[in-house]
């Protein structure tokens, strides 16, 4: 189970930094003609993608390939606060929803929380003095 879950996190870090990638440069896909409809709040739109993309292209350069996990727990409460608030955002604003986004959002999210409480899970068994191995 455990090689399961680890495959189906680093596919959703490659989705994650591949399909963010897609976004930028063809904004097009998710939001659909955002950028001579909405202006700066489409542009707002992008640099919280490009930032999500950063950030989980650093963490996996630093981080996931050394194993590390407490980093997955904090980028996938960002994914799923991200996948909760973009149809706040949408009704508010009266931009229309990109439902791909959410749920890529979100799949990335919980995949993201598996990964996590799977390592977490293994690195405390494994910790002889029962503390919280962080």
């Amino acid at each position: 189970m455990q090689a399961v879950i680890w495959i189906n996190f680093y596919i959703s870090v490659l989705i994650s930094v591949v399909g963010g990638l897609f976004v930028l440069l063809k904004p097009g896909l998710v939001f659909p003609e955002m950028m001579q409809i909405y202006g700066p709040m489409g542009r707002n739109l992008l640099v919280i993608v490009f930032y999500l993309v950063a950030i989980q292209f650093l963490l996996w350069m630093f981080r996931y390939r050394h194993k590390g996990y407490l980093e997955a727990l904090f980028m996938g409460a960002l994914f799923l606060l991200a996948a909760a608030g973009i149809p706040f955002y949408s009704r508010i604003n009266g931009i229309p929803l990109s439902v791909p986004l959410v749920i890529g959002l979100t799949y990335c999210g919980v995949s993201h929380l598996l990964y996590f409480g799977d390592t977490y899970m293994r690195t405390r068994k494994s910790s002889k003095g029962g503390n919280p191995p962080f």
